[in-house]
């Protein structure tokens, strides 16, 4: 399970932190399910921190090696404390209110439900051959990106065969998913010398009770089956 980063990116930032976050422990690991031996493992990497971080931000003693220096603190630092976060923020033991005040992530209990698309893809074909036709999809407000909208892990593909192009989705059988482009189409030799009329619609995963979202009809793009 991944969290959003708390620890800040930034060494000053960091610097108030991981004292912060010393300091709490310190004072009472039990309140945070920890052992005193792990506030003392911090602390000690906090006071190597600590020294490192002045040396290489003082005027005159900040060089190259003294960065250096800081930048293996910091990830020794890192190295220790994180696997104690981790435990801090999947203890329920743990109040929430302990949690925000040691710096760590609240795990939310409600997962946020991802919207339906709003947006339509865009099919185009790259090319067509016997029985097969290769095609590339783009959403209609980034044509130049391959990514799909945020929440989308697919594109629902509809085909109607005629001796005509297509007019209606709603009528058009679904063809399968697909979730990277370009993909292939390969068709039967029933359907050789019809139109393909293709349509399609974003979909996520899922949504309310477990229901995927799906998004607005493309326009349609029709081919002869060669």
């Amino acid at each position: 399970m991944q969290y959003p980063s708390y620890i800040p990116a930034p060494d000053a930032l960091f610097d108030s932190w991981l004292t912060n976050f010393s300091a709490l422990l310190t004072a009472s690991p039990p309140t945070y399910g920890l052992q005193p031996a792990d506030a003392t493992a911090v602390a000690a990497v906090k006071t190597a921190w600590s020294t490192a971080y002045t040396a290489a931000t003082a005027p005159g003693t900040r060089t190259s090696p003294a960065i250096a220096a800081k930048d293996a603190a910091r990830a020794d630092a890192e190295a220790t404390v994180r696997p104690l976060a981790v435990d801090i923020i999947l203890n329920p033991s743990v109040s929430n209110e302990d949690k925000m005040a040691i710096g760590v992530t609240v795990p939310s209990v409600t997962p946020t439900p991802i919207p339906a698309p709003v947006t339509q893809p865009t099919l185009i074909l790259v090319s067509a051959s016997p029985l097969l036709h290769n095609l590339q999809y783009r959403d209609a407000t980034a044509p130049l990106v391959k990514a799909k909208p945020f929440g989308v892990v697919a594109l629902n593909l509809y085909c109607q065969f005629g001796t005509t192009p297509g007019i209606d989705p709603d009528q058009a059988p679904f063809l399968g998913s697909f979730n990277k482009t370009p993909f292939q189409v390969q068709h039967v030799a029933a359907n050789k010398g019809k139109a393909a009329t293709y349509w399609a619609r974003w979909t996520t995963r899922s949504g309310p009770a477990g229901v995927p979202q799906l998004g607005p009809w493309s326009d349609s793009l029709s081919v002869f089956v060669l």
